[in-house]
């Protein structure tokens, strides 16, 4: 999983054939449209914060809104 952000909006991304989770979180602020391109499994300009959660064998990333909702989840296992 490659994680980033200063984009203003959610993104996950992944590639066909790919097995590299791209994920975009920096909704914290200004919002700004998102368009999906190639590879994108979730897309949203609403603003909010992601956490991220890891065990030994899993790594949980969760977009939440700025209600609480979780809007989208990445895990990945070991």
């Amino acid at each position: 999983m490659y994680v980033c952000g200063h984009i203003h909006n959610f993104q996950h991304i992944r590639m066909n054939g790919s097995n590299i989770d791209y994920v975009v979180n920096s909704a914290g602020s200004l919002a700004r449209k998102v368009k999906p391109v190639e590879g994108t499994l979730f897309c949203s300009p609403e603003p909010g914060f992601a956490v991220c959660t890891a065990t030994k064998n899993t790594l949980d990333l969760r977009m939440i809104d700025k209600k609480g909702n979780i809007l989208h989840t990445v895990s990945r296992q070991k």
